[in-house]
């Protein structure tokens, strides 16, 4: 974490990284003339989340200069930083970290920008302002929503598409109206009811009465069925930790090369898997892991179709013929790609099959993006799978 952070700042750097994990989560990045750009930014895929961080202890004064004095310090300063930031960001190349490593903006076409302010001291006694401020929707978190949006929204894709829904309904001419509620318990009933948060009437798609009260989000968290569910989700956590360790490889100039100018194959792989949500990643590591037990062993690979028209290819082989074992792993990805009109783009990830007794492992990723697919590859592709042999048998999704 970067050295100066006041405490907010710095937990809120580490809800980041939790969530999005540390590849993509940068504190107090710099920008223009060497200033600090935000608190917190994220940078995965084509997405820019920008974090500004104010906690200001609310006065009150008996009447309404306590709260505007507050509303000035906490909300429209971190306002104004977050626009002053996406200004320089929708033009820049490149992010330096606070640790002078450097971080490669996606095309400047493709950049889907996220605004959120983390305004804390009001502790639930000024009323709060949030939205469409002027240069696009801003997204406000206090005291009583930050944990809660980090506990429940913990991957990138999960994180933007609430806020997503969320200006959908704004656009819609949705106004909540919290009655002793927060933030917190307009993301329970996202959790509930998905994109519509039980506010629009699905058939129609009119507002409905946007009237919220005290109590959802404490209620949802203590209900059985959604024990039950973080209880089944907790597998996917082995998913995230794949991913660390294969970023802890990049950072440290291991198997990847991290320095190049240019955006690498390898991160770019990681970023796809990264972009998987949480309920797809409980998929991929229970596959996985399933994939890599002993009892599996006469398996040559496994296929899972992914979110976000992404596929990914499991297969193993011995470190000392990892030439031939990543070949096979572009062959495979290859094969998947074709068969899967549906998907995009395909992962693929070949490892050491676990022995007792071994020592030292290795791995290799392929990433293979073709948007569009030539049916005249399609008696190649043949080829390749009956080579293969493994894909013969496969069901392929539509």
């Amino acid at each position: 974490m970067a050295p100066g952070l006041t405490p907010s700042e710095k937990l809120v750097g580490e809800l980041s990284t939790s969530s999005f994990l540390r590849l993509w989560t940068h504190p107090n990045p710099v920008g223009k003339g060497g200033k600090e750009l935000c608190d917190c930014l994220v940078v995965c895929g084509p997405h820019i989340i920008i974090f500004s961080v104010k906690e200001i202890e609310y006065k009150d004064t008996g009447d309404a200069v306590g709260w505007e004095r507050w509303q000035k310090a906490a909300i429209d300063k971190s306002v104004k930083q977050i626009w002053g930031a996406e200004r320089w960001l929708r033009v820049a190349d490149k992010v330096i970290r606070h640790d002078a490593r450097e971080v490669s903006l996606p095309p400047k076409d493709d950049r889907r920008f996220h605004r959120v302010m983390v305004s804390l001291g009001g502790r639930g006694n000024v009323p709060l302002k949030w939205g469409d401020l002027g240069h696009g929707f801003v997204h406000l978190l206090d005291e009583y929503s930050l944990e809660a949006t980090f506990r429940e929204l913990t991957t990138v894709t999960d994180f933007v598409r609430y806020l997503a829904a969320a200006e959908s309904i704004f656009e819609r001419g949705v106004r909540p109206v919290f009655m002793g509620a927060g933030a917190e318990d307009l993301l329970a009933l996202y959790v509930q009811n998905g994109p519509t948060f039980g506010l629009i009437d699905p058939t129609t798609w009119q507002p409905a009465i946007a009237i919220i009260q005290e109590g959802i989000w404490d209620a949802l968290t203590k209900h059985p069925d959604y024990l039950a569910r973080n209880k089944d989700l907790k597998s996917s956590y082995a998913w995230d930790r794949l991913i660390e360790h294969y970023a802890a490889d990049l950072l440290t100039d291991g198997m990847f090369d991290m320095f190049r100018k240019e955006v690498t194959q390898n991160e770019l792989a990681l970023v796809a898997m990264a972009l998987q949500p949480r309920g797809h990643r409980a998929n991929l590591a229970d596959a996985f892991l399933e994939f890599l037990r002993p009892d599996c062993a006469r398996v040559a690979a496994r296929l899972v179709v992914a979110d976000s028209e992404t596929a990914f290819v499991f297969t193993t082989g011995d470190s000392a013929t990892r030439d031939d074992r990543a070949r096979e792993l572009l062959l495979r990805c290859l094969v998947v790609r074709g068969r899967c009109k549906l998907v995009k783009t395909v992962v693929g990830i070949a490892t050491d099959r676990p022995q007792e007794g071994k020592r030292g492992h290795s791995s290799d990723i392929v990433y293979l993006h073709m948007p569009t697919w030539d049916p005249a590859e399609n008696e190649k592709v043949d080829r390749i799978q009956a080579d293969l042999g493994y894909f013969q048998n496969t069901k392929w999704p539509a």
